[in-house]
């Protein structure tokens, strides 16, 4: 009897706690259009995807930065209720794939209890992930264990932060579901690795509270980058040589971003031994917690932009601490941007030859696999060195050519970088088109990565132009933002 009592309170508890995290539930319907980076006057086809997202505090449902990103109709489904309703972004962070939207009607919000945020989990923890996957519109859930927990790759936006791995199946339409350990959420499931067998990854709690904080004064701004690479020290050798007292500890600076944290305090060669009180280690690591490592870039992202933390350095043997600001992120320091969302693309057309920045967005209309057919020139910044020089902010590309008379004999030119515009260094898009439309010469001369030179009677192409823009069904000339876009 005793026993029969025990496992019909254990059901009675499971069963409403169950109840109280299915009532947060929601699904999401979207309704989008990203633009073409190969065509970037137009945009694609209408798309609709669904997703999943939880009920938060303030009104707020909180889900993937990926689920409704380039939206133009967005609507909800609660748990329970069939109706859908319209719905808005409030605030979408597309570093971290976390988003918050809201519905202008209060009454979607009646007789849910927000969920709240836990602690970061522990390895081999038990997990389970709410979510709306394909193959059924009702809510569904999986279980799993936390595998690791360490910075990964974000699929989303191309930046490497603190993940939490699980086994947990995550499908089409789980995306932005609750991880959910105690009634609390853990995380936010985000991407699957399709090649392996239940390999998951959702964002943390650490990175969701990041998110939060950065919104407390209203606006959005990302996280930090200190802008800077560095070499991993693990030959005897080498820490001699550099007067390091530990073995295999530190990294060595090798490359500074122009105006970047870093510019203000480091120079190559210098040795990091510490980053805002944690100890580096020889290969790059910091322990974020007893028994845990990541890589030292954790310590950066962690922060807000504005906070300052210390570096333990030694410089010529001798051992120094510096104080870095964080002012800027990995958008204001790199020369060809992480994905863009959200934005049109920046374009520019001048006697029919068109121009764009560099960006991953083009890249990728190479397909899936870009990195294998792209030309190497492009990928460079991003195997090698990708911070900022004083001489270059932005990489301009010359895409191709619309062929008109202007233009005769230059059709094989395409996909390259213009390096000068009338002898005069390219730095950034802007200042190009800026070089373009204040020349005065009777001819314009372009010449590019390769070697060739693109000379345009400077009269002709301005005379001609909005006839090109006519003959090809292009609304307008340029898209052009004085800064580059941050996301």
């Amino acid at each position: 009897m005793k026993l029969w009592i025990l496992l019909f309170v254990f059901t009675f508890f499971t069963v409403g706690l169950a109840t109280d995290i299915d009532q947060a539930m929601v699904k999401i319907y979207t309704n989008s259009m990203a633009w073409s980076y190969y065509i970037p006057w137009i945009t694609e086809a209408l798309r609709e995807s669904s997703g999943s997202g939880c009920v938060v505090d303030g009104n707020m449902i909180l889900t993937n930065a990926h689920v409704v990103s380039n939206e133009t109709y967005l609507q909800v489904r609660k748990e329970g209720d069939p109706r859908k309703y319209q719905a808005s972004v409030v605030a979408v962070s597309h570093d971290s794939d976390l988003a918050l939207i809201t519905v202008k009607d209060e009454s979607f919000f009646q007789g849910i209890d927000p969920l709240e945020l836990g602690e970061l989990p522990r390895p081999r923890e038990q997990v389970t992930v709410y979510g709306y996957p394909m193959g059924g519109d009702a809510l569904s859930t999986t279980q799993g264990v936390i595998s690791r927990i360490e910075s990964s790759f974000y699929v989303h936006s191309g930046l490497s932060l603190l993940t939490v791995q699980i086994d947990a199946a995550i499908n089409p339409g789980n995306s932005g579901g609750p991880a959910i350990i105690d009634s609390r959420i853990v995380g936010v499931a985000m991407q699957t690795i399709s090649q392996a067998d239940n390999i998951g990854y959702v964002i943390p709690v650490p990175v969701i509270k990041h998110f939060f904080e950065d919104l407390e004064d209203g606006s959005y701004d990302g996280f930090p980058s200190a802008g800077f690479s560095y070499q991993v020290i693990r030959n005897e050798a080498f820490t001699e040589m550099f007067g390091i007292e530990k073995e295999q500890a530190g990294v060595m600076v090798t490359n500074i971003a122009y105006g970047s944290p870093a510019a203000e305090v480091l120079e190559p060669g210098d040795v990091i031994m510490e980053i805002d009180g944690r100890s580096i280690a020889g290969d790059g690591t910091v322990e974020f917690r007893s028994g845990s490592r990541t890589k030292l870039d954790y310590m950066v992202h962690r922060r807000q932009i504005g906070e300052v933390i210390p570096l333990e350095i030694i410089r010529d043997g001798i051992s120094a601490t510096v104080e870095m600001t964080l002012n800027t992120t990995l958008h204001d320091l790199t020369i060809v941007s992480s994905k863009i969302y959200d934005t049109p693309p920046e374009y520019f057309i001048f006697g029919g030859a068109v121009f764009m920045p560099l960006t991953l967005n083009y890249l990728e209309e190479w397909g899936s696999d870009w990195r294998m057919y792209v030309y190497e020139y492009f990928t460079y910044p991003f195997f090698f060195n990708n911070w900022r020089t004083e001489d270059t902010e932005e990489i301009v590309i010359h895409t191709y050519m619309l062929p008109a008379e202007v233009n005769t004999g230059y059709e094989n030119i395409a996909n390259e970088i213009i390096r000068m515009v009338d002898g005069t260094p390219v730095r950034s898009f802007s200042q190009f088109v800026e070089l373009v439309e204040s020349s005065t010469g009777q001819f314009l001369e372009l010449t590019t990565n390769l070697g060739n030179i693109i000379v345009l009677d400077r009269e002709e192409a301005f005379a001609v132009n909005d006839e090109i823009l006519d003959r090809y069904g292009i609304p307008e000339d340029r898209v052009v933002f004085q800064e580059p876009v941050r996301q």
